[in-house]
């Protein structure tokens, strides 16, 4: 699998966030799952090229 030359680094930060605040959720409080969908709508914007 090749990956792509470019890739935005605002998304993989996004990402990495969300998948600590899906951790957070898990291990201390459901309510942090409120933050993985913030970043979620954030990358999804960030993909789609909204500004």
């Amino acid at each position: 699998m090749k990956l792509p030359k470019k890739f935005n680094l605002k998304i993989v930060i996004f990402s990495l966030i969300a998948l600590g605040f899906i951790a957070l959720t898990f291990l201390v409080n459901p309510w942090f799952i409120v933050g993985a969908v913030v970043f979620m709508l954030l990358n999804q914007r960030e993909i789609m090229g909204k500004k």
